[in-house]
């Protein structure tokens, strides 16, 4: 049976009561685990679904604008709040069932499981339109890339650190960190 025929009214109202707040993880988690459907319904399946449902609250115009980015001056207020010397300010490829983003990270010096000296603190994910991108002539350059490189070197200049971008040009998946390319750790 068809997922949206299988839920009851409460459950499809607290569907889109989340997909109105921008919440598909949390209608994911809800549908899929949480509201004891039987069978319950594929991850693949759930996804196709919530998408449709919101692309249509959307258009119906209840679904909330999306929060503007954050300016580069906030961005120096969060990592100037960040209580570990900063080291680095970091810029990388990540991906997901909505394409690819780029995240803004403060290299700081702490020992983390990614590395004896160093971890991350994610300032900020600069995401510039999903991979539809790829299909429409739109890339490169990535508008993401962009952005996040300005950002990155204005927030670099402010701390006097640099500023790594492994992969700007290409999304690629498990880039080199600015903590392998300038401290290797030593087998």
């Amino acid at each position: 049976m068809p997922l949206p025929t299988t839920l009851t009214p409460e459950l499809q109202a607290r569907v889109d009561e989340l997909l109105c707040e921008r919440n598909v993880l949390g209608a994911l988690v809800l549908l899929c685990r949480d509201a004891g459907l039987q069978p319950p319904p594929s991850i693949h399946e759930t996804q196709d679904f919530l998408h449709a449902r919101q692309r249509e609250l959307d258009r119906l115009g209840r679904v909330q604008p999306e929060p503007p980015p954050p300016t580069t001056e906030q961005l120096i207020a969060e990592a100037a709040a960040i209580p570990a010397p900063i080291a680095a300010i970091e810029a990388y490829w990540d991906g997901d069932t909505q394409g690819w983003h780029v995240v803004l990270v403060a290299v700081v010096r702490r020992p983390s499981s990614r590395h004896p000296t160093f971890d991350e603190v994610r300032l900020t994910i600069v995401d510039g339109g999903g991979d539809i991108r790829l299909f429409n002539d739109q890339a490169p350059p990535w508008s993401d890339e962009q952005s996040a490189t300005a950002q990155g070197q204005a927030i670099a200049a402010h701390f006097s650190v640099p500023f790594f971008f492994a992969s700007p040009d290409l999304p690629v998946l498990d880039p080199p960190r600015w903590w392998s390319v300038t401290h290797p750790q030593r087998l």
